[in-house]
């Protein structure tokens, strides 16, 4: 695989806006030492990296409410007209297309991209005195581990759309892991040392941001911090950089991430199942604690959905896109004849008529159901300007999840329905022994099939259903065939 391994975009930090540490605007490459020079050399390339992560082509569509929820059958294809052909194309799974081709090749380019400048930045940052940041040592640990953290999510993301998954036992190559810079080839590696190199990024990404985020700032992963920043709290971190560490790889983030993918290890190694509940666990622990000044995570009030359809209390990590609701307004509204991005029917989709999901969430457009996730609330839109721009990546739900599958694979069926019931209470569904996870799960099998369909409902264009579907080897569509499960790597594997 030949790669163009620069810094083909680099991000200048504008302060600006909400969350202004994102406003980045894109300049010529600049030369590295130069860029390197100063502290704010480096926040300005890992800011960039979150800025490109996202974009349209990239999590700010394709990857969440796009392209994703579209090969999990979120939707109805026969909606899709000429504005975006390419999704009823894909809801077919031909990756072949003319039309796909290119937006295949622009994720595997961007992500790749968006490594290369983790990369770069990490070439550098050791040799680097800490003197030359404005936090010290402190900020020069922080800014190694988002980019390492970084790294190892958007490699296992690739992986997960271009590779199997590990429940087919495929012990083949499939996409390269590239930890050095500049670096011209790396070879395509298994599922299995992919994974392995990812975890060990997150590992040591973990005891990098820890320091910041479990001691000397916790109190910045607060409810009342990490996702939006009000007035000027003096327990606050007053520095632009360190706020809003919800848009960030974040302690709490890298954990959970590492959960994830511990759990994905779990078909190619049993023990990782463990590891994935005990870091769930660690998280939960951490997060959602009895002492309200600490309490960084929980599930927001199935009644305050409408306002908070975001419900960014309990997303861990987000990226933030300003032109979000303009981009999907374009595609959404009643004067747009091109395209709908209407949903599955809800009773098809929904298991509960009181499930906040669907009461709070969807709303009729003309005969047909949309979500309303992107759609800002009619009349006052209250909480929901402070999460408008969010994408969010990693949220609370998926904790229990984590534990509820170990559980199940431990042959704990009904502790594993209770771990689901966290999270269905929450989205106002009925639980205990009159809940649908009761009269539905009765071992691994159904398990599965349930935890897909939960998985649509909880990540509902956020772009993780798919990844569920996969992992458990269950087609979202009957006649789909194994291969429509991975996306082909592109013909011209150059990375720009």
């Amino acid at each position: 695989m030949k790669v163009i391994s620069i810094i083909s975009t680099i991000f200048i930090l504008a302060l600006t806006s909400c969350n202004s540490w994102l406003d980045i605007t894109p300049q010529d490459t600049v030369d590295e030492d130069k860029l390197f020079a100063t502290g704010d050399g480096y926040r300005n390339v890992l800011n960039g990296v979150y800025k490109q992560m996202a974009t349209s082509s990239m999590y700010g569509q394709e990857l969440s409410w796009g392209m994703l929820d579209v090969m999990a059958q979120l939707y109805q294809s026969r909606a899709f007209g000429s504005a975006t052909n390419y999704y009823k194309i894909m809801s077919k799974y031909n990756y072949e297309d003319k039309d796909i081709k290119p937006v295949i090749q622009t994720i595997w380019s961007q992500a790749y991209n968006s490594i290369a400048n983790c990369n770069s930045l990490l070439s550098k940052i050791d040799e680097t005195d800490s003197t030359l940041f404005r936090a010290l040592n402190h900020e020069k640990l922080l800014i190694k581990g988002e980019a390492l953290a970084l790294r190892a999510f958007l490699h296992f993301d690739l992986l997960r759309l271009f590779a199997p998954a590990p429940v087919t036992q495929n012990t083949g190559t499939h996409i390269p892991y590239f930890t050095t810079y500049p670096s011209t080839f790396e070879p395509d590696r298994t599922v299995k040392e992919v994974l392995e190199l990812a975890i060990k990024d997150l590992e040591e990404a973990k005891n990098l941001v820890a320091p910041h985020d479990t001691l000397d700032w916790r109190y910045m992963l607060t409810n009342a911090h990490r996702i939006y920043y009000r007035g000027t709290d003096t327990k606050a971190n007053q520095d632009l950089f360190f706020k809003n560490r919800g848009f960030r790889m974040n302690y709490l983030a890298v954990c959970a991430l590492l959960a994830r993918v511990y759990n994905y290890m779990g078909e190619l190694d049993a023990t990782y199942y463990q590891k994935s509940y005990d870091m769930a666990e660690h998280v939960l622990t951490f997060a959602v604690a009895p002492d309200s000044y600490y309490s960084t995570l929980d599930f927001t009030d199935y009644y305050d959905t409408d306002e908070n359809k975001k419900r960014y209390e309990e997303v861990l990590f987000c990226l933030s896109n300003q032109k979000l609701l303009e981009n999907y307004e374009v595609l959404t509204s009643s004067e747009s004849p091109k395209v709908k991005f209407y949903l599955r029917s809800p009773s098809s989709l929904f298991d509960d008529n009181a499930d906040a999901r669907w009461t709070e969430l969807i709303e009729a457009s003309g005969s047909y159901q949309i979500c309303t996730k992107n759609i800002a609330p009619h009349g006052n839109i209250g909480d929901y300007v402070y999460c408008q721009d969010m994408l969010p990546m990693i949220r609370l739900g998926e904790l229990y999840y984590i534990q509820a599958e170990h559980l199940c694979r431990q042959d704990d069926i009904q502790g594993a329905i209770e771990k689901l019931d966290k999270v269905r209470f929450a989205r106002n569904c009925q639980t205990g022994s009159m809940g649908e996870m009761s009269k539905k799960i009765k071992d691994l099998e159904s398990f599965k099939q349930e935890m897909a369909k939960e998985a649509l409902r909880e990540f509902m264009q956020e772009g993780q259903a798919f990844f569920y579907y996969k992992r458990f080897n269950i087609f979202p569509k009957t006649g789909m065939k194994d291969a429509d499960m991975i996306l082909p790597k592109p013909e011209n594997e150059t990375i720009h």
